[in-house]
């Protein structure tokens, strides 16, 4: 019996009802009711051309909520979700729908940075006159240089969060999880930690059963950070931390496959399209559907090879994101 995995970054209505920004979108795209129309339509389609079809969503929000949550109550459907951004960002979150009738074992939310403070323990502090010198040093570079920030504390202090589902399928545990990276393009070694330990975590959490990692995770196939989850062996340098004792230490044997990949040869030619002021003409492969275990791709939801508006959202459009989709078959 197949499992479908859909996976969908909704374009959040506080960044997307924005013409200033999208300015090569026409304006009634951007409109919240426009595009949520559009993807109640996407989203059924899955649901009602597929069985075990499940729902893996990132950018919700606060205003998003009430709709999501009827919409899957009509469909019964159950609906997990955790909200953990600021409140400028509409509380921003991730969110998973699985069939009512579907068997459900266990659920985990996961922060990511609390899973890597877990790891870790503060440095100690040292005395004597060596440790005052330092400290004496210390103070004067942050006096007359901008302070050096330590990527491992800045790591943790976001609060992006793992939700990951322990579902049965036809007798056969699986574990299918949502996660939406940083987007802190500017720290690639702190994408790069979330990662690894994104990766890592759903390995333990599986404990060798099979698993599925869907969303948005930000970072391209040519990316380093696209390597560290797809090649073995990969030799990863994290950087050091002056603030604390590390020790979590990746695991290079661990690897993800790509759905896409593994059915097409190649992942899509892109899944996110949009013309902003700080990305213009920006179109990339962001999205992906990973996984791990005794699991067969049967078929992925063919994607266009490019964007036929000047920028998404557009009138088919809803989000600036495709929606991507595979079906699996558990050996």
């Amino acid at each position: 019996m197949p499992i479908r995995i859909v996976s969908y970054n909704l374009l959040a209505p506080i960044f997307g009802d924005r013409p200033e920004m999208y300015r090569k979108c026409q304006p009634q795209f951007l409109k919240t009711d426009h595009r949520w129309n559009l993807i109640q339509s996407q989203l059924k389609q899955e649901i009602n051309h597929h069985d075990n079809t499940i729902i893996c969503l990132q950018e919700i929000c606060l205003e998003f909520l009430p709709k999501l949550d009827l919409f899957f109550h009509e469909l019964n459907y159950s609906f997990f979700q955790n909200l953990y951004g600021p409140p400028c960002t509409d509380y921003l979150g991730v969110g998973i729908a699985i069939p009512i009738s579907m068997q459900l074992q266990s659920i985990s939310y996961i922060r990511i940075g609390d899973y890597m403070r877990s790891m870790s323990k503060p440095r100690e502090t040292k005395n004597g006159l060596f440790a005052w010198g330092q400290q004496w040093w210390q103070f004067l570079m942050n006096k007359f240089a901008e302070p050096a920030k330590d990527t491992w504390d800045l790591a943790m202090s976001q609060t992006n969060t793992l939700i990951c589902l322990q579902v049965v399928i036809d007798h056969k545990i699986v574990y299918v999880a949502n996660y939406h990276m940083p987007s802190l393009y500017l720290i690639p070694d702190l994408m790069q930690m979330h990662a690894s330990v994104v990766k890592d975590c759903m390995f333990e959490l599986a404990a060798g059963q099979n698993f599925i990692l869907s969303g948005d995770f930000n970072l391209k196939p040519y990316d380093v950070t696209y390597r560290i989850l797809t090649e073995k062996g990969y030799d990863q340098n994290l950087p050091e931390s002056y603030m604390y004792e590390i020790s979590y230490r990746p695991n290079s044997e661990r690897a993800l496959k790509s759905a896409y990949l593994e059915k097409n040869g190649a992942e899509p030619v892109y899944t996110n399209f949009r013309d902003v002021a700080k990305s213009p003409n920006f179109c990339e492969t962001l999205d992906y559907i990973f996984f791990q275990g005794n699991l067969i791709v049967e078929k992925v939801l063919e994607l266009p090879d490019q964007p036929l508006s000047e920028s998404y959202p557009d009138e088919t459009h809803p989000s600036d994101h495709l929606l991507i989709a595979a079906s699996f078959r558990l050996l």
